[in-house]
């Protein structure tokens, strides 16, 4: 008895169904912070709360490439108007950060720590985006960022490499330190990564925000 098995006629097609949507749809660059996203969406929240939330969660999950304490422009379209609507979120430079104070005191150049950073931005942006156009509260979006800071999430490869490249850096800072080489190294794939410290920070937003 022969068994032949018939020869595909047509180009190979992908195993797994093109993702597609009939009420809504989320992409971010973890799949943990597009979960955040989506699980606003599906709790009734608009857009632009999802995106909050999932950009929030990016903070936490990809601290490698952005930060809470950093920037975040946002740009906002408005279907029914069909406008575009910008939030800078770059952050300001401190009043008395003069170019006159590095010429003073660090022979014209910048060093490296506050005195080269910018006012925080990201949280400002965050919550204007929310009081302008969105639905539900910071402490509501930010609930699984806040989890995930807190409880921790399996440490990835690229973010691990990434650690470990710029050992030295981390180093430069005991704060650093502490958080991306708690064992004296750079968190393994698969190890949980917290931060305890960036869990508090957003929980304390939240709480002040529920107080007022």
């Amino acid at each position: 008895m022969k068994l032949e098995t018939p020869m595909p006629t047509k180009a190979a097609t992908a195993n797994r169904p093109t993702i597609m949507g009939t009420r809504h749809v989320i992409a971010a660059g973890h799949y943990l912070a597009a979960h955040a996203g989506f699980e606003i969406l599906e709790a009734g929240g608009n857009a632009v709360d999802a995106g909050v939330a999932a950009g929030i969660a990016v903070g936490v999950l990809q601290t490698d490439k952005v930060n809470f304490g950093g920037v975040a422009p946002l740009l906002v379209y408005h279907a029914k108007t069909r406008a575009i609507h910008c939030i800078d979120g770059l952050g300001v430079w401190p009043q008395g950060v003069t170019p006159g104070l590095f010429v003073r005191h660090h022979g014209g150049k910048i060093p490296a720590g506050v005195l080269r950073s910018v006012v925080p931005a990201a949280p400002d942006a965050w919550v204007t985006a929310l009081a302008r156009f969105g639905t539900m509260t910071f402490g509501e979006v930010a609930t699984a960022a806040i989890r995930f800071a807190r409880e921790g999430f399996p440490m990835y490869p690229l973010m691990s490499e990434f650690i470990k490249d710029n050992r030295t850096s981390y180093e430069r800072w005991p704060s650093s330190k502490k958080v991306f080489l708690p064992k004296g190294r750079a968190p393994e794939p698969g190890e949980v990564f917290v931060q305890a410290e960036l869990g508090r920070t957003l929980q304390y937003l939240a709480d002040v925000e529920k107080a007022n």
